[in-house]
C-alpha cells in the first residue's frame, strides 16, 4: 500500500445507528418481479442449465430461481427518475441526488429528480431505518409508496452519512447486493453472537438477523469480484465482537476502488467524469512531488508534498522526476504524459500497467506527439480536452480520436479565459460541483461547466485558496 493509496478510515459507527435492509417485493409477486427483471436485462436469468448440469438431483422450482435472480439494469446503462415522499427543501434534494450520481463518475448512470411518476421514490420515515429494494424490483412497488427510505436525513446530517448511507442505497437501487454477505465473510462471524448483536443493536428478529447478515449470497445469483471486498460501499461493519476470529470488518464509508470498477463493467458506457479518485482525494504534481488534495475538507492532507519517486509503482525514473500532465479516464484507470511519451496508471492494482511508458505518436490519433500541457474529461459530452500552448483539442472518448477540426486556439472559444490563460494553461481539473479549475503560474480560474464560461471574480491567486498548494503553481 503506497501513500496515495485509497484511505479507509475506521468509521466506528455508533452502535446504535441504523443498519441497511435490502426490502424484498412480496412473496406472491417475487415470481413477477423475477420475470421483469429477466425481460429488462436478459443476463439477469439463472443459468439453470449449468445448474441441472453440476445437480441434476436438485429441484428448481419457480421460487428459488426467482431468489437466484438477479437485478440489474442492462449494459445499455441506468437512467432512472427520482422523486421523494414528502417534499424536502431543494438544497437538500440536491445534495441526495448528487451523492447518488456519484456512481456516475465510474460507471453509466444518471438519476434525475422528477415530480412526474418517479422510479426511485425517497422517504425520510424516522425510525424506518435505511433500506432500498433491490435494483429493478423497484418497478414491482406500488406508485405511490417509497422504493428507499434515508431515515430522518436532513441538511443537519452529517457529510460524512451522505457518503455512507445515500451512496450504499443507491448501490442497491442499481442491483448491488450487500458484500458482507458473501460467503467469505459470512464463514467467519459468530452466528449466536451476531443474532445477539443485531437484536439489541437494531431490534431485528432472529430471522431478520439471519436474513439480513448470515445467509451467504446465491453464488448463481451473484456477479462479483473475485474476491469479498470488506472495504466495499455495500460492506457493513461488523464489530470485532462477532468475529470468529476478532477481526473486525471495516465496512465502507464511500465508493471504493473495486466498487467503481465493478460498477464499471456492470454499466460501462459514457461516464461523469470527475478528478476525484475513487478514495476522495485528487493528485496535483509539480516537479519531482506530488500532493494529496482532499476534496471534501477542502485542503492538501497532512504530510504532502512528497517525493514521486517511490509512492507511484511502476513510474520509470523520467516520470518520477515530474510529469507534463495527467487525467483520470474512465475503466479504472489514469494516464501521466511526460515529454513524447505516456504511461497508463491502474487505479485498482495502484500501479503502472506493464508495457508503459509508450510512445504519444501513433497511439493517441489526432493528438500532439509531445509536451501536453494539461488534460482533463469533462462531463456531459463524453470528451476529453487536452492543451498545449495557446492551442487545445477535443478528443472523443469513445470513438478514441482527436475530433475533427482540432486542435483550435484558447482564445475566443473558453469564455472568460484572461489573456494569461488563454496563452497557456498548466493544469486542469474537474470537480463534482459542475465546476472545472484551470491552473497558470500562480493564479487559477474557475469555469462553470453547465454556463460554458468562467465564474466572475477570476482568477485569483492560489495562496489562499488551496491551502498546502504549492503557491507558485503546479505542473499537472
Amino acid at each position: 500500500m503506497t501513500t496515495h493509496s485509497h484511505s479507509h478510515p475506521d468509521p466506528h459507527p455508533d452502535l446504535h445507528a441504523h443498519s441497511c435492509t435490502i426490502k424484498t417485493v412480496p412473496a406472491a409477486d417475487l415470481a413477477a418481479a423475477a420475470d421483469k427483471a429477466v425481460r429488462i436485462n436478459p443476463h439477469n436469468a439463472p443459468p439453470v442449465q449449468a445448474l441441472r448440469a453440476l445437480a441434476p438431483d436438485i429441484p428448481l422450482p419457480p421460487a428459488r430461481l426467482s431468489v437466484m435472480t438477479k437485478k440489474y439494469w442492462g449494459a445499455k446503462g441506468v437512467k432512472l427518475t427520482v422523486g421523494f415522499m414528502d417534499s424536502p427543501a431543494a438544497d437538500l434534494r440536491a445534495r441526495i441526488l448528487s451523492h447518488m450520481n456519484a456512481w456516475g463518475q465510474w460507471s453509466n448512470v444518471r438519476f434525475v429528480e422528477t415530480k412526474t411518476n418517479p422510479q426511485v421514490r425517497i422517504a425520510r420515515t424516522a425510525g424506518d431505518g435505511y433500506w432500498s429494494y433491490l435494483g429493478t424490483d423497484i418497478l414491482s412497488i406500488p406508485a405511490n409508496a417509497a422504493t428507499m427510505n434515508l431515515d430522518s436525513f436532513t441538511m443537519n446530517t452529517p457529510d460524512s452519512e451522505f457518503y455512507r448511507v445515500v451512496r450504499h442505497e443507491t448501490g442497491h437501487t442499481l442491483g448491488f447486493p450487500h458484500e458482507h454477505m458473501r460467503k467469505q465473510i459470512i464463514d467467519r462471524i459468530d452466528r449466536a453472537k451476531a443474532i445477539a448483536y443485531f437484536k439489541a443493536t437494531q431490534g431485528w428478529s432472529e430471522n431478520e438477523v439471519i436474513a439480513q447478515v448470515l445467509t451467504p449470497l446465491e453464488q448463481s445469483a451473484l456477479i462479483a469480484t473475485a474476491q469479498a471486498d470488506p472495504l466495499s460501499i455495500m460492506c457493513y461493519w461488523l464489530p470485532a465482537s462477532i468475529m470468529k476470529d476478532g477481526v473486525a470488518i471495516s465496512g465502507g464509508t464511500d465508493i471504493d476502488a473495486l466498487d467503481a470498477q465493478f460498477a464499471g463493467l456492470v454499466y460501462p458506457g459514457p461516464l461523469t467524469p470527475s478528478c476525484i479518485w475513487p478514495n476522495g482525494k485528487a493528485y496535483f504534481f509539480k516537479g519531482a512531488q506530488y500532493l494529496r488534495y482532499d476534496p471534501k475538507a477542502d485542503k492538501t492532507d497532512a504530510g504532502y508534498p512528497k517525493p514521486i519517486a517511490g509512492n507511484w509503482p511502476g513510474f520509470p525514473a523520467t516520470f518520477s522526476s515530474g510529469v507534463g500532465a495527467c487525467v483520470l479516464w474512465g475503466g479504472g484507470k489514469a494516464y501521466f504524459f511526460k515529454g513524447t511519451q505516456y504511461l497508463r496508471y491502474d487505479v485498482v492494482a495502484d500501479k503502472a500497467d506493464a508495457g508503459y511508458p509508450k510512445p504519444i505518436a501513433g497511439n493517441w490519433p489526432g493528438l500532439w506527439a509531445d509536451n501536453i500541457d494539461a488534460a482533463v474529461c469533462w462531463p456531459g459530452n463524453g470528451k476529453a480536452y487536452f492543451f498545449r500552448g495557446s492551442e487545445y483539442l477535443r478528443y472523443d472518448i469513445a470513438a478514441d480520436k482527436t475530433d475533427p477540426g482540432y486542435p483550435k486556439p484558447i482564445a475566443g472559444n473558453w469564455p472568460g479565459f484572461p489573456a494569461a490563460f488563454a496563452a497557456g494553461v498548466q493544469a486542469a481539473v474537474v470537480w463534482n460541483n459542475g465546476k472545472a479549475y484551470f491552473f497558470k503560474g500562480s493564479q487559477y480560474l474557475r469555469y462553470d461547466i453547465a454556463a460554458d464560461k468562467v465564474d466572475a471574480g477570476y482568477p485569483k491567486p492560489i495562496a489562499g485558496n488551496w491551502p498546502g498548494f504549492w503557491p507558485s503553481g503546479l505542473d499537472a
